[in-house]
């Protein structure tokens, strides 16, 4: 959870009275204080010269220089995110292309003001600061600081409570949390069952949240110590309230009134959900021939080889995932680089253009040709409207979006080939059918940060099995291929399941085998997990004894060149490639994989 709090920092003065904590890294004559957020009445910034800055979730960081409490400048990092927050409307490419102007704009402000003060400002690198990404806004607040030399960088950066004040939520500073009184009436604990108004407002907003437009209109509901089930045949989880809650509200909340189901038929979920679907509601449109199925229908989802190890919370084990809507099948390929790709951006930006041409055009064509509605951003989307964004990343650390359409992407793709972004990514979902429709991904990590990750960068794509249906023809190959001729790919895969675990941080393997975050795995010599297709470096090869042996172990089924690289693969197709098959891969594989963890 993020930072909500005011930082108030001006000459040293009277504690302000709302003042929960004073910062430490101030240099003398001024004080930092950190208040609740936006309670202005609560404190005065005093007669003099002061910064006052709003933290809002640490997303965004609302900073204001002040003179006699009027304000003389404003910078905000996260702009984008301030203005969800106010829900207003925002273009985020022009937000980026007029970046530097207002960033020299308003450092000159800064420094105008900084005279004051008698403070000097570096106005070059301060424009520079201005210009920077923070994962958490209120980093952007101590850079601004330090570049006015109000704070100073090796102070320490402790907090003196200010006691006995109160924090944000107007109680006594470190006071001990208080337990929430329990409900008045009675909760949610216990096993229930209410008939379903199938015209309800409610209802609909079921429908929509969770995907169960196939399921037709089932009679009722069943709630398990607060986990509610829709009664359809195997039931359908949907969402906790948790046992202690009021169920009045929850039945405000759903419009139904809850009748408890008979000890004899509350001993399980299925035992409560026929009792309720016999004899509770009745039972409306029925469900689609070819509905959605649920994960418990449909094979274990293991495409490393890995079933569940003791110490590892495996989700696949839980009741109320099994009986959700399985998501469809995703193709997918990882695409390992040995170095950083800053110096090949047009080659990145060429093959993120052939990417787009090969999936997210024939997406969007053939989705529009059914009928449905298609937005290249994330505005006004009407429900079951497909969205096609881009998500990138400056080399100054900020994240934008914007539509996918032509003109966009040549915007974005301009300032990829100048060199000015890490990250470019193109994503495509369905607005309240994700369960049926799912994913489509194209992404290009041109510098990861590797005190955090393995990969120095990566290419990804990632396509479900119905938005597939609207490419024609093949495109891995052509993807991959491309990708090992003009840039350092040393490894990747390919393969296909539900779920994936792509590019930056671990993969499921690598966290059922239990290695470290801090741990960095070299993709020259090491691999991801098992797949249905790997593609091998020399020194993978090297360090698994050549193509000879990984052709006498009987797990792979077929050997492509690739350029330098040797794709091995396991069977005809992803699903040849059997959970016993990729087990036995893990062995063959051993010496460039983790160990694999015991069951």
């Amino acid at each position: 959870m993020g930072r909500w709090a005011t930082y108030l920092i001006a000459r040293e003065r009277e504690d302000p009275p709302a003042a929960y904590a004073r910062h430490s890294k101030t240099v003398p004559g001024w004080v930092w204080w950190e208040l609740p957020l936006a309670r202005g009445a609560d404190w005065d910034p005093g007669p003099g010269h002061a910064v006052v800055a709003h933290i809002f979730d640490s997303d965004v960081a609302d900073i204001r220089g002040l003179v006699a409490g009027e304000p003389a400048w404003q910078w905000v990092y996260g702009e984008a995110m301030l203005a969800a927050f106010q829900e207003r409307p925002v273009d985020h490419l022009e937000l980026e292309t007029t970046l530097p102007g207002r960033a020299r704009a308003a450092s000159q402000l800064i420094a105008e003001w900084a005279t004051g003060t008698g403070l000097a400002v570096d106005g070059e690198a301060l424009t520079e600061i201005l210009q920077r990404g923070y994962v958490f806004a209120e980093e952007g607040v101590s850079e601004v600081l330090e570049a006015l030399g109000i704070v100073s960088a090796d102070s320490p950066t402790e907090y003196q409570d200010l006691d006995p004040t109160v924090d944000a939520d107007g109680k006594p500073f470190g006071a001990a949390e208080t337990e929430q009184e329990a409900p008045a009436g009675p909760t949610m604990a216990g096993v229930f069952a209410a008939p379903i108004d199938h015209s309800s407002a409610a209802w609909r907003r079921l429908v929509v949240e969770h995907s169960l437009q196939s399921f037709g209109e089932p009679p009722s509901f069943v709630a398990i110590d607060g986990s509610l089930h829709v009664a359809f045949d195997p039931p359908i989880s949907l969402v906790s309230y948790g046992p202690d809650t009021d169920r009045a509200w929850v039945s405000e909340h759903l419009g139904v009134e809850w009748q408890e189901v008979p000890s004899s038929h509350a001993g399980s979920l299925p035992a409560a959900a026929t009792w309720a679907r016999e004899n509770v509601g009745v039972q409306g449109r029925p469900a689609d021939e070819h509905r959605l199925p649920l994960n418990l229908e449909v094979p274990p989802d293991y495409p490393d080889g890995v079933e569940e190890v003791p110490w590892y919370h495996d989700l696949s084990r839980q009741e109320g995932w099994r009986h959700s809507i399985a998501g469809p099948q995703h193709v997918a390929i990882e695409l390992a680089m040995g170095t950083d790709l800053l110096d090949k951006v047009d080659e990145v930006a060429d093959w993120l253009e052939q990417a787009r041409g090969l999936l997210l055009t024939p997406v969007a064509d053939g989705y529009a040709e059914l009928g449905g509605q298609v937005r290249f951003d994330n505005q006004d989307v009407p429900l079951y409207g497909l969205t096609l964004t881009l998500v990138y990343t400056s080399a100054r650390g900020r994240y934008a979006t914007s539509g996918a359409d032509d003109k966009a992407w040549h915007r974005v793709q301009k300032r990829l080939r100048s060199g000015e972004l890490t990250s470019v990514k193109f994503e495509g979902k369905v607005v309240g059918d994700a369960a049926r429709w799912g994913d489509l991904l194209i992404g290009a990590q041109l510098a990861a940060d590797q005190r955090l990750y393995s990969l120095p960068a990566h290419l990804t794509v990632e396509i479900s099995h119905p938005m597939r249906s609207f490419v024609s023809g093949l495109f891995v190959s052509d993807l991959v291929t491309r990708a090992v001729e003009t840039l350092p790919v040393v490894g990747g895969w390919i393969d296909a399941a539900r779920r994936f675990y792509l590019g930056d941080g671990q993969s499921r393997y690598e966290s059922f085998a239990g290695v470290r975050s801090d741990v960095r795995r070299d993709p020259r010599s090491s691999v991801r997990g098992p797949a249905w297709q790997i593609l091998l470096g020399p020194e993978h090869l090297r360090l698994l004894g050549g193509r000879g042996a990984l052709e006498a172990s009987g797990v792979f089924t077929g050997f492509r060149e690739v350029g330098p690289l040797l794709m091995a693969q396991c069977g005809d197709q992803p699903e040849d490639c059997t959970w016993e098959r990729r087990d036995a891969m893990v062995g063959v594989l051993a010496p460039v994989l983790p160990p694999k963890p015991e069951r």
